[in-house]
């Protein structure tokens, strides 16, 4: 009797102290007691660096921006809890949005970015963009649009910018693997505020590892293409005087590096593309003629809009942005040993379309 007793006592002890740790009990915060950060926004200023923060709604009263200026991210933070009882959490951070101010530090912006990857508490699949504007402006307008401050881009970015070929989502993990493999180039998805209201299309693009020039929605456009990730992207073109849209539904692209016989290196880039007309203007699609020709018209609009934007792009800087030269390298090292960077290279586009389907009338 005497040994169930003891065990008996033993086993409440045991369950007493589970529910401590399981009701946290043992110096955890309550949830209450958090500002559950989900989207941040980052500037440069006179001052030092301004971090804009917007806490998801947890109370009747949360939820509002609030900044905080300081040299760094765990400055801020440490800041931030010493000014009010809510602990400032990062763990549910979704979204970072970077001023153009800031980007056009590098010093400054590859601090920030080590902040972010060696903090503990943020995730590297944190939804990263960029803006020619101040983040301040983009914060504010994604508190006004979203009462979850913020948690809409990241379901814009999770569900719908690859069914629309607008833009690219990118992720801190993605930003710091193209920085490393392209020497500090990369193209940020961008965000745009005006008069509140807010913009999710075009590019940042980023050479030595600072702000170089912003990408319009077409050059964007022909970005995702060189990417294979074309999908979404809708392409018109004046067809005996009536406007035909062409919605891109699959693309893929290939790589093919080889010498000229002047010693310089040839890129052929080569598209296969296929996808379907949302309206005919009473053509007769199902004619064969009249497809392949149509199918003609699209390949060339696609393959001058990329032409085009390379051209731009490799004039505006010597940054790898689309990734090319990092595809040279991996693909002919020998090759790349005889460029010093992009712009020593023959880009030729080609490029075959396929009408998948001409639409349906209901």
């Amino acid at each position: 009797m005497k040994s169930m007793r003891n065990w008996s006592l033993c086993a409440f002890l045991f369950f007493v102290c589970l529910s401590f740790f399981l009701t946290g009990c043992g110096g955890g915060r309550d949830p209450e007691d958090r500002a559950y950060i989900i989207t941040m926004g980052v500037d440069q200023t006179e001052e030092g660096l301004q971090f804009f923060f917007a806490p998801a709604k947890t109370t009747e009263n949360g939820g509002e921006v609030f900044s905080i200026t300081a040299n760094t991210l765990t400055g801020v933070v440490a800041q931030a809890d010493s000014r009010s009882s809510r602990e400032v959490y990062l763990g549910q951070l979704k979204t970072v949005v970077f001023g153009r101010a800031l980007l056009e530090d590098a010093e400054k912006f590859a601090a920030v970015l080590e902040e972010l990857e060696r903090g503990m508490m943020v995730s590297e699949k944190v939804m990263v963009l960029g803006t020619s504007q101040t983040a301040a402006d983009c914060v504010e307008a994604i508190a006004q649009a979203d009462s979850s401050t913020g948690l809409f881009l990241w379901e814009f970015y999770k569900n719908t910018a690859t069914e629309v070929g607008a833009t690219r989502g990118m992720d801190l993990d993605m930003l710091l693997t193209e920085f490393s493999e392209q020497k500090g180039s990369a193209i940020l998805p961008r965000m745009e505020s005006k008069e509140g209201a807010l913009s999710l299309s075009g590019g940042i693009a980023l050479a030595e590892g600072a702000y170089a020039f912003a990408l319009s929605d077409l050059q964007e456009q022909a970005h995702l293409l060189l990417l294979g990730e074309g999908k979404g992207a809708v392409l018109e073109g004046e067809w005996d005087t009536q406007t035909l849209p062409f919605e891109v539904r699959k693309n893929k692209v290939r790589y093919t590096f080889s010498q000229k016989s002047d010693g310089r290196v040839l890129c052929d880039v080569h598209l296969d593309v296929s996808g379907m007309l949302t309206a005919s203007a009473g053509l007769p699609l199902m004619e064969e003629q009249t497809r392949e020709s149509l199918e003609n018209f699209f390949a060339d609009i696609i393959k001058r809009n990329l032409e085009n934007t390379i051209t731009i792009v490799q004039q505006a800087t010597t940054g790898d942005v689309f990734g090319i030269y990092a595809r040279l390298c991996r693909q002919s090292p020998q090759l790349a040993e005889q460029t010093k960077d992009w712009r020593d290279l023959d880009i030729q586009v080609s490029c075959d379309v396929t009408l998948q389907d001409t639409g349906r009338i209901r």
